[in-house]
């Protein structure tokens, strides 16, 4: 079976994180499980001291990961990507980093008040990222399938990807 990348794309504390450990405790090959976090985390958003410097930091943190995912799409391992971005254009540059590899995206979603809760619930964010984010028009495209978290758990959710992708 060749590798595949898994896109999981939604609001902040959709659960995308954890439907990724689960896809990543299911799969027979290792999976790399990337996420955008880590490449925005390589830099203090306090520290920057401009809207351009911190446009500048942005586009860097993208550009590190689009290169990273070309370089693990040339490899043998699966990938799950993690991405919160609302950029259609940036989003469409993650995707093609994958190729030629067949990607599936997948739509992360649950009720804002679930995400409300699971936010109060992570030290990692600040309150109003979920509502500031949810029902934005980016998460309205077409996905490979759309999952409600708050209706599955995330060995579910997991399944139900594999199945998408086996069928």
């Amino acid at each position: 079976m060749e590798p595949t990348a898994i896109v999981l794309h939604g609001p902040t504390s959709a659960g995308k994180s954890s439907l990724a450990r689960a896809l990543q405790d299911g799969s027979k090959i290792p999976v790399f499980h990337i996420s955008l976090d880590a490449f925005v985390e390589m830099s203090r958003r306090r520290d920057m001291r401009s809207d351009e410097e911190l446009n500048q930091a942005l586009r860097l943190h993208y550009l590190n990961l689009q290169s990273t995912l070309r370089r693990v799409a040339a490899s043998h391992f699966e990938i799950v990507l993690d991405l919160v971005l609302r950029d259609t254009t940036t989003i469409d540059e993650c995707i093609s980093a994958l190729a030629p590899r067949r990607t599936y995206v997948v739509g992360v979603s649950c009720p804002l008040d679930v995400l409300e809760a699971r936010e109060r619930g992570r030290p990692d964010r600040s309150e109003g990222m979920a509502r500031a984010q949810f029902g934005h028009p980016a998460y309205s495209r077409s996905y490979s399938i759309r999952l409600d978290t708050s209706t599955c758990t995330p060995e579910d959710g997991a399944r139900r990807i594999r199945s998408l992708i086996n069928a």
